[in-house]
């Protein structure tokens, strides 16, 4: 892989070029407001931290405080979480950012607001810093030669360094736009390295994390009396453009404002619209905190009486597109005003020189080219917009010059749905980073060869993510890896860029712009005003809702009723369809589908076998299909219920003992129905009854991912049960009585995120099979039994149905760690069960664990309803035993003593916090353990008996059982000893005997 080196004439003091082989790991602590003025820090400020309670943590190297700025450095990413954590950081929010925002809108002014993307950094990004005796040595992942100079003046500033005495070198310098991840967040992560690095004086990595997402509102002059003025202001600011160069500062003034999700996330800036500095700066230096960059975009006056916003988290190229979307949208604007063509009218008002010329070159080469464009397709709208952008770039040599971009752009409205498409663009610039005063020309009838430039501005025409939407944090989009710059064969100089067919594949993108300097900028203006000129609706929001579009093409037509004869047959025809489905489930005899010679997996692309793949993730098929010892996916995992031992079968597409012969209705019938391909029900062990609420989409993409597997020929033992639960027929009522093979649907009133975490929740990830108590038939209870506790292969599963309540409620950070690492210093590690499911979760991406957090936190059992107990199912081991006889004050006061000796011996130098060598990873506090506070000490048991054999993550270290070592008694002297010292407000659980005989003899027999 390459690199490249912003090097640095005089930077010694011994630090070495190459990237450190014995890292350590930081952690910052972030506010829970931040506002910047253009000068100082104005958010929340650090009142108390604990600073001491984190250096006593195992692992711990060191926990800094400057000013604002708190965080710790340790020798693993799970230590440096967890000292995190124990800093219990106490923020108390200035006067300003408790002042409200809001104020009325000014009625001569419009609003143009453009939603920035939001999107994670790819798994295991980080920057990493040295700083020592004032030199700096930084590493950074790939990024662009822009955001890797503005990262050097800023750690200048940051360490109060000469930027000679600081040496970047970056992992693979990209081309221009094409940043792996945002360059602020990029720009953070290296600044909290380096403050760290410069407190402990050795290296230290910082993991890149997604800011918050906000949107920009820009205000400008209502279109009417005062377009002319605005107009005549414009000119004679391209004018002055034109014959001198700007100051590096725009010199528009918009007014933007930051809507982050819930929080204050705003910065305030009377100076030209900026980029704000790395959060290290700002909390670190309050008062001395200049801008980092800023907007470049040269053109007309956008005016207001406000000062201006920028946002918490946009880059130059966000800043400048925002202003070219509110600028360009506002001539088309005024041009309609003044009754005038908008597209001759902004290209007269252009000023002369190489911009107005680049501008009427791609205006002719849209207009000659139009008439080789197919028909248009009846019942749509089209339409054409222009738009146009003039941005101040600085030459290797230092010299500041102007480049124009213009872009031609039709589009095509179903003015049914709303749905817009973008058929054409036609996009010229004079950017001396490609090639100069040269247009290119996309055609978009051949889908194979739709080009980067038609992508991009088709990212801009945004929809609501679907819940069935998934995105691969290993996985770069297909788009970004298949560009090629190629020449036109007929030697004009044309450049163009190609896509490979699946560039428009999916949803990844959805909604997101990939700026490539200025190429892109006039982009959303553009698809804008055809948007208007197809349509005569004004969107004035990038990117482009269409649903906003749907409902405003709708009220211009008139409405359309339904005569209550055709609704009456309607209902007719649905009530017998349902009547003929429950005639279908009820019957208890199945045909079998026909065998096939299994599915040609080279029609699946590699972005739908890799959906496949997060789906199976999702899922924790492996878990269940792969017996111990065998190989993934073969099935034979013994599955113990109250109803006898259940065989996993053989999932990989072997045509003999796997479904390599199944055809996909044999596949969707069985995860949907219950039912194999060869006509036999299915119990349901396996949770067909969560599968079911798959989307067609995701099932597709499951079944094309499984049959893409190597085939294994292995032959799991058949399930044999006892009277009557070997008469599989009787399973078609069971599935009448409790079984709804309805797919997931969506509500409307939930946000997008909610609904993607009820999606893998209720459907894919199937936590009520565990999560939820059963009944006497081992359905699921529902209602305020959702999620309320069960059982799972002789652990207890927890509630999560009121995870947000009580004395040891989960916050969503706690929750988010605890599912995205398997550990919370707050509650525990997993264990048992649960690892597995921590294994599959890692295969996501952070925005879908952020989305199961979201539901589950949302799901507090419903008020004046009792919290529901677990419903153990009827087992002969939990025959009732002799009551144990009453225990003496002396017999206790043994046993607390020998429960003591038992923890000091086998259990302190791991647990006792500040105490020992980091031996095994994390360090957990038994204060903060879950199982320790919990009703029924039994997984508390089974951790003791068997360890961590196969922790969910290898950093969190593995734990030692004793069974072998502790007999009964002694496990429980251990249990009792714990729960009084680390759980002093609980009450003493009973004497657990005969539940350690109970979880010892059943992981004996299986």
């Amino acid at each position: 892989m390459s690199s490249d080196t912003l090097a640095s004439p005089h930077h010694n003091a011994g630090l070495p070029t190459a990237l450190p082989a014995d890292l350590l790991h930081g952690v910052a602590l972030r506010p829970s407001g931040v506002l910047w003025d253009g000068a100082r820090y104005r958010g929340s400020v650090l009142q108390h931290v604990e600073l001491d309670q984190a250096r006593e943590l195992a692992g711990v190297v060191m926990a800094v405080q400057c000013m604002h700025f708190a965080g710790v450095v340790a020798v693993s990413p799970v230590h440096a979480r967890q000292a995190a954590m124990a800093l219990a950081p106490v923020w108390q929010a200035s006067d300003v950012a408790q002042t409200p925002r809001a104020e009325a809108a000014d009625p001569d002014q419009i609003r143009y607001g453009m939603r920035l993307p939001s999107s994670e950094p790819p798994a295991g990004t980080r920057a990493t810093a040295w700083v020592l005796n004032g030199h700096a040595s930084v590493w950074l992942p790939g990024c662009t030669p822009a955001t890797q100079a503005q990262i050097h003046r800023e750690l200048a500033a940051l360490l109060q360094q000469a930027e000679d005495t600081i040496n970047v070198t970056v992992d693979g310098v990209v081309s221009e736009g094409q940043d792996a991840v945002h360059p602020l967040d990029l720009m953070d992560a290296a600044a909290d390295a380096a403050l760290l690095s410069q407190a402990v004086g050795r290296p230290v990595c910082v993991a890149c994390q997604s800011g918050v997402a906000d949107e920009l509102v820009l205000r400008v002059p209502v279109v009417g009396a005062e377009s002319k003025s605005v107009a005549s202001n414009a000119v004679a600011s391209n004018a002055a453009a034109s014959n001198a160069a700007p100051s590096s500062a725009s010199t528009l003034t918009p007014q933007p404002e930051s809507v982050a999700d819930g929080c204050v996330a705003a910065l305030l800036s009377e100076a030209s619209w900026a980029v704000r500095p790395s959060l290290a700066r700002l909390l670190s230096q309050p008062g001395q905190a200049s801008a980092s960059a800023y907007a470049t975009v040269c053109g007309a006056s956008v005016t207001s009486s406000r000062r201006a916003l920028p946002p918490l988290r946009a880059s130059v190229d966000e800043l400048n597109a925002a202003q070219v979307f509110a600028q360009e949208s506002q001539w088309h604007e005024a041009a309609l005003a003044q009754g005038k063509d908008p597209i001759a009218w902004r290209l007269e008002h252009l000023p002369e020189g190489k911009g107005r010329d680049l501008a009427r070159q791609v205006i002719d080469r849209a207009t000659s080219r139009a008439d080789d464009a197919p028909a248009p397709r009846p019942g749509l709208l089209h339409g054409t917009g222009f738009a146009t952008a003039q941005v101040q770039c600085v030459d290797d040599d230092g010299a500041a010059r102007m480049v124009w971009s213009a872009w031609v752009t039709e589009v095509s409205v179903q003015p049914q749905t709303g749905h817009v498409d973008v058929t054409r663009v036609v996009a010229g610039h004079d950017s001396q980073h490609l090639q100069p005063a040269q247009a290119a020309s996309m055609q978009a009838e051949i889908e194979q060869q739709t080009p980067w430039l038609l992508a991009n501005a088709r990212r801009l025409l945004a929809r609501p993510p679907a819940f069935d939407d998934w995105m691969s944090p290993s996985q770069q989009d297909d788009a970004e890896t298949a560009i090629a710059l190629r020449r036109d064969a007929g030697g004009d100089g044309i450049v163009q860029r190609d896509a490979t067919a699946n560039a428009l594949d999916g949803v990844v993108k959805q909604g997101q712009l990939a700026v490539d300097g200025v190429v892109t900028l006039p982009a959303a203006a553009a698809i804008a005003n055809a948007i208007h000129n197809a349509t005569g609706v004004r969107l004035r929001q990038a990117p482009f809702d269409t649903e906003s579009l749907r409902l405003a093409l709708a009220d211009q037509r008139p409405a359309r009723g339904r005569g209550v004869l055709a609704r009456g047959w309607m209902w007719l025809a649905a009530g017998m369809a349902g009547l003929a489905g429950v005639a279908a489930a009820l019957w208890p005899l199945k045909p079998a589908l026909p065998l096939t010679a299994g599915p040609d997996v080279s029609l699946y692309s590699m972005r739908a076998i890799e959906r496949g793949r997060l789906v199976a993730a999702a899922g924790d098929c492996i878990a269940c299909h792969t017996a111990p010892g065998g190989k993934a996916n073969a099935g034979g995992l013994a599955l113990d219920t109250p109803f006898g031992t259940i065989y996993s079968t053989n999932i990989t597409p072997d045509n003999d003992t796997g479904i390599g012969r199944w055809s996909y209705p044999a596949f969707e019938r069985a995860m949907r129905q219950g039912v194999h391909q060869d006509g036999r029900q299915l119990y349901p062990a396996f949770p067909y009854t969560a599968y079911a609420k798959l989307s067609d989409a995701d099932m597709q993409a499951l079944y094309g991912y499984l049959m893409s597997q190597p085939a294994v020929k292995s032959e799991p033992p058949k399930t044999q049960l006892a009277f009557p639960f070997n008469m599989r027929p009787l399973l078609a009522g069971w599935n009448a009585l409790f079984h709804d093979a309805t797919p997931f649907t969506p509500d409307p009133s939930r946000s997008a995120q909610w609904l993607r975490g009820a999606y893998l929740v209720e459907g894919v990830g199937h936590c009520a099979a565990c999560h939820s108590p059963r009944n006497r038939l081992g359905a699921e209870k529902k209602g305020v039994h959702y999620l309320a506790g069960g059982e799972a292969e002789g652990w207890t599963a927890p509630a999560l149905n009121q995870l947000a309540s009580g004395a040891r409620a989960w916050t969503g950070d706690e929750l988010f760690q605890y599912l995205r690492t398997g550990y919370s210093p707050s509650h525990g590690v997993a264990a048992g069960p649960m690892a597995p499911v921590i294994h599959g979760l890692a295969e996501l991406p952070d925005s879908d664990v952020k989305a199961i957090t979201t539901y589950l936190l949302d799901l507090p059992k419903p008020k004046g309803e009792p919290a529901a107990a677990p419903v153990a199912p009827a087992s002969p081991s939990r025959a009732a035993s002799p009551a144990p006889a009453a225990p003496t004050i002396h017999s206790l006061q043994g046993r607390r003593a020998n429960g003591e000796r038992i923890y000091q011996n086998a259990c302190a130098v791991c647990h006792e916090a500040g105490s020992g060598p980091t031996l095994f990873g994390a360090k957990p506090l038994l204060s903060a353990n879950t199982n320790l506070h919990a009703a029924s000490p039994d997984n508390l048991i089974q951790v003791i008996l068997h360890g961590i054999q196969e922790p969910a993550d290898d950093a969190l270290g593995y734990m030692p059982g004793f069974k072998d070592s502790l007999d009964d008694r002694q496990v429980a002297d251990l249990l009792g000893y714990l729960r009084e010292r680390f759980a002093p407000d609980e009450d003493a659980w009973p004497d657990p005997t005969t539940t350690i005989k109970r979880l010892r003899n059943h992981a004996e027999l299986n």
